[in-house]
């Protein structure tokens, strides 16, 4: 999971990257143009980041479990494979090896699930995580309180769909919202921080 992590801190230094480019355009290149959408390219990035790390630890802590280096969840129990796969995990045959069937078995069930709304989150963690009051621990370490976690990111998700689904325009004016490097950063560091108290809480399970 920590190499998970790692990725993880990679994609959102490269996210906060657009920062540092907008700044340098901003103050050094006399243009009429904006350079906001890179203020916009970085929540999305961001967001993007945070989804990835997200699948990344429930596939690999439900490898884990398959592997039996840890405990099973009532959600993995829970959950259905098809016959065919089934038949593949029971075959005497050692090529591939089990763990990579049941891995690709996995990715193919998780990728075309977001993990990005709170809900969701908890839902996907519930795979490889039994606690059942996720976002109270995963809020605590960040130093808030459950809902004030949750509710920031829902804002941040409903940004970047603004983003992408709908150009960040407002409709009642046609024009696009408003956009900061402040706003943006902070965004990005809320992301950061989940992500990493997320995996250091489910990581040592």
């Amino acid at each position: 999971m920590y190499e998970a992590l790692r990725l993880f801190n990679k994609n959102i230094e490269e996210a906060k990257n657009l920062t540092a480019l907008y700044e340098y355009l901003e103050t050094s290149i006399n243009s009429p143009l904006a350079f906001d959408d890179l203020l916009r390219a970085q929540i999305v990035y961001s967001v993007s980041a945070f989804d990835k790390l997200i699948h990344d630890i429930i596939r690999i802590g439900m490898i884990e479990i398959f592997t039996g280096k840890r405990q099973p969840t009532p959600q993995y129990l829970q959950e259905s494979i098809s016959i065919e796969i089934y038949n593949e995990l029971i075959s005497p045959a050692m090529l591939p090896p089990k763990e990579y069937i049941f891995e690709q078995a996995v990715f193919n069930k998780l990728k075309t699930i977001s993990y990005q709304e709170p809900e969701k989150v908890a839902r996907g963690l519930s795979y490889i995580w039994d606690e059942k009051y996720k976002w109270q621990k995963i809020a605590s370490k960040m130093e808030m309180d459950d809902r004030t976690a949750q509710t920031t990111l829902k804002l941040i998700v409903a940004r970047r769909n603004s983003i992408v689904h709908e150009a960040d325009i407002d409709i009642s004016t046609n024009q696009k919202y408003s956009i900061n490097k402040d706003d943006c950063q902070s965004i990005t560091d809320f992301l950061s921080r989940c992500g990493q108290e997320i995996v250091g809480l489910v990581a040592s399970r």
